[in-house]
């Protein structure tokens, strides 16, 4: 459970991270991890003023920022979840095979809340109930649990361990401060823990800028993936005009978890890999993860290179998807305010296009460098007619298209 302190906090700060804390089983070997939000990286404890927000913001950081394979490896992750976060089902789309979702000690006991968990166990999600104390309303989320997780710090319920751990429920004891108190919970039957016996929390770096585009843009992206036509096209083009959304989507299809044999160049193909209902989750949370918008010149500026390099790539025979994230990527780093070398750390975009980002080695090395030529001086010969005042067009159509205030 993430405490609540009194701490000075910005509501639209930026700098927010996460913290996660080992859970071991009765072996002490290292098995998950509890997802904890972080205001800032200098925090040792987490304020929060709304659940929902707060999940969100830790799963944007440990799911689409930082990658599960590289903050837990095949290890579970718990994330808290409210009442807010449950009932959502856009945010049902998270990798369930690794995701155990923990239902907060106050969430209320309805038919809504039921059907919720219902649906996430037929999803394959692990449940764990959190700050479990038995009483005849929260029994009724029993038979949806796999994991009860016990505060031993309060007086501990001997019965109702014994009668838990009879009908085969996995128990994990929280708060186990001492060697003695983590061997009493072992000898009454838990079988994981949490604490500081083993370790504190600790903070998790993210090297990433959170910038996006507009809300409006975010809520065209979100009516569009819910269409009943829904086009990858259309979606994609929406997700180009959002820096920090575009890079979630990269690192997601390339990651370990997606299972992709090499990286995936093509935004379509990324799409595709995540697939419809996990981008739906994606762009909820970092919807209400409320990143602050991107800088407007910065992006048209990109998106005009990444269409020139399109225009030009139909010319010469080139892909034109892996010439566009060339050229859109070119200038990821000043969007993102992160040097090129952090870009491609945290994307793989394969071995072509990073050549051509790096080196402007290849045919798209050679598209891009005529590209900054063609910005700044004469457009080389085999340019279409009017090829940056048609990109330019285009960029600005992008982004002009459905805008409006954040």
């Amino acid at each position: 459970m993430q405490n609540q302190q009194d701490q000075s906090f910005n509501e639209n700060s930026n700098n927010y991270t996460i913290a996660i804390q080992p859970i071991v089983d009765s072996n002490l070997q290292h098995v998950a991890d509890e997802l904890l939000y972080r205001s800032s990286d200098a925090c040792n404890s987490a304020h929060i003023d709304d659940d929902v927000q707060a999940t969100a913001r830790a799963c944007a950081v440990a799911v689409y920022e930082i990658g599960l394979e590289n903050l837990c490896g095949s290890r579970q992750l718990f994330i808290n979840a409210s009442y807010g976060w449950l009932t959502n089902p856009n945010l049902q789309g998270l990798p369930s095979q690794q995701i155990v979702i923990e239902v907060l000690e106050n969430t209320p006991v309805n038919q809504e809340v039921l059907t919720s968990l219902q649906s996430l166990k037929q999803q394959g999600y692990t449940i764990a109930l959190d700050d479990f104390i038995l009483d005849k309303n929260n029994e009724k989320l029993l038979p949806y649990c796999d994991i009860v997780k016990i505060d031993i710090s309060n007086p501990i319920q001997k019965e109702v361990i014994k009668k838990l751990v009879s009908q085969g429920f996995t128990l994990l004891a929280e708060r186990v401060e001492t060697q003695h108190e983590f061997e009493l919970c072992q000898s009454l039957g838990f079988t994981l823990f949490q604490g500081y016996f083993y370790e504190k929390p600790k903070t998790q770096a993210s090297g990433s800028i959170r910038r996006t585009a507009s809300r409006a843009n975010q809520l065209q992206l979100l009516a569009c993936l819910y269409s009943e036509n829904a086009s990858l096209a259309n979606i994609g083009s929406l997700i180009t005009r959002d820096p920090y959304l575009l890079s979630a989507v990269f690192k997601r299809a390339n990651s370990a978890e997606k299972g992709a044999g090499k990286p995936t160049t093509k935004l379509i193909n990324c799409l595709q890999m995540i697939g419809l209902k996990e981008l739906r989750t994606l762009v909820s949370i970092l919807m209400l993860a409320s990143n602050s918008p991107a800088s407007r010149l910065n992006l048209i500026k990109a998106l005009t290179r990444a269409f020139a390099c399109e225009i030009v790539a139909e010319q010469r025979h080139i892909d034109e998807q892996e010439s566009f994230i060339t050229g859109l990527f070119s200038l990821m780093p000043s969007i993102l305010e992160i040097d090129l070398k952090a870009v491609l750390k945290e994307i793989h975009l394969g071995k072509k296009i990073e050549n051509a980002l790096k080196k402007q080695a290849g045919p798209l090395g050679e598209l891009l460098r005529d590209i900054k030529v063609a910005e700044t001086s004469t457009m080389p010969n085999d340019f279409p007619a009017n090829t940056m005042l048609r990109a330019a067009a285009q960029a600005r159509a992008l982004i002009d298209t459905h805008a409006s205030t954040t």
